[in-house]
């Protein structure tokens, strides 16, 4: 004989909204798909990347909402920082949430965390102490946390996975994401005018970073098409050769899990977490190395044989590693601790679960 069934936790994630562009977004909008009979999947957006106005207008409305809500006992409120602005914008809803006494856990994104926790000692323990759970992606943030007197919940982020990815018939490389210094737009088009594939194109998708200026006229068969919707992404990323994505920093890019799950392998550089997930299934170069990204460029055009095994085991991997159902059972597992521990409209704080 069974017991009762629980009932369902309310999740209410707060942070980017999932409409908008980014690696956040993406993670939002792959938990609003987590939702099941165990799982309500609600968000309060308090950002948009790169729109001020429609951030503040988000941020008003999701204060509110955090102040006035009601809160029911099997509530968590979810939220996503990364940095800087965040640490006060979101930073500011997380000590709220801690006042009303609601059960809230954060996940900790941002290429640039680790540094700057390590500058802002005072605000980043101060915030990251107010959650039950906090959550992180990569060993170097779990180490910082652990410095500030945080017991860290290492996670990962998933993907929804393919059926079964495009085999023969792909052409052509992808960028995606902000083009500019950081994500190492400079040093891909240096090295693909060196590498001179021919017959292929590169295409780079995303806004176009503060000061950077692409050259005029691209090399040859580059082509800039900007800010685009993440399916125009996906769709154009499900039949190219490869992701090429030499970043000088990041995390753990979502754009390259998204990648993997479509079965295409992925040239990336050695920063964060990315040599980590990625393993042997696709090619680690140097940061800020063009003479190595145009080699392993030219490896991946000139042989579409080892492109198609690389990218079907990338598809392995990260179906065994990353897919929906392994990484939502994680975030539940901690998400209903908290629950079970926490007493919404009481202002007292439980100790977050044990975890290493």
């Amino acid at each position: 004989m069974t017991g009762p069934s629980r009932p369902a936790l309310r999740v209410t994630q707060i942070g980017n909204a999932s409409q908008g562009r980014g690696g956040v977004s993406s993670v939002v909008r792959t938990m609003n798909t987590w939702a099941g009979d165990d799982l309500e999947m609600r968000e309060w957006p308090s950002y948009w990347h790169g729109d001020r106005r429609r951030t503040l207008a988000a941020f008003a409305r999701t204060t509110l909402k955090v102040l006035f809500s009601p809160v029911q006992p099997t509530d968590v409120w979810h939220f996503h920082l990364t940095q800087q602005g965040s640490f006060l914008r979101e930073g500011l809803l997380v000590g709220i949430a801690r006042l009303r006494g609601v059960c809230c856990t954060v996940l900790v994104h941002g290429s640039t965390f680790v540094s700057f926790a390590r500058g802002n000692r005072r605000l980043a323990g101060r915030v990251l102490r107010w959650p039950a759970v906090v959550f992180v992606l990569t060993e170097p943030a779990a180490e910082v946390l652990r410095s500030l007197g945080v017991t860290p919940v290492r996670a990962a982020n998933s993907v929804p996975i393919a059926e079964e990815p495009v085999g023969d018939g792909r052409s052509g490389f992808v960028f995606a994401g902000e083009v500019g210094q950081r994500k190492g737009a400079d040093v891909l088009l240096d090295a693909w005018e060196a590498a001179k594939v021919d017959g292929h194109r590169l295409v780079l998708f995303g806004d176009l970073a503060p000061r950077f200026q692409l050259p005029e006229p691209l090399p040859d068969g580059v082509v800039f098409e900007g800010p685009v919707t993440p399916d125009e992404v996906l769709a154009r990323l499900r039949t190219a050769v490869a992701l090429v994505l030499p970043s000088r920093a990041e995390a753990m890019p979502m754009i390259i899990l998204e990648s993997m799950s479509l079965g295409t392998p992925v040239i990336a550089t050695d920063v964060g977490q990315i040599a980590e997930v990625v393993a042997d299934t696709g090619l680690i170069v140097p940061p800020a190395d063009a003479e190595a990204l145009g080699s392993a460029l030219r490896r991946m055009a000139d042989s579409p044989e080892l492109a198609l095994r690389l990218g079907r085991e990338a598809w392995d991997r990260v179906k065994d590693r990353h897919s929906n159902e392994v990484v939502r059972r994680t975030f539940v597992e901690h998400w209903q601790m908290c629950v079970d521990t926490a007493h919404p409209g009481d202002s007292s704080v439980p100790d977050p679960p044990g975890s290493t």
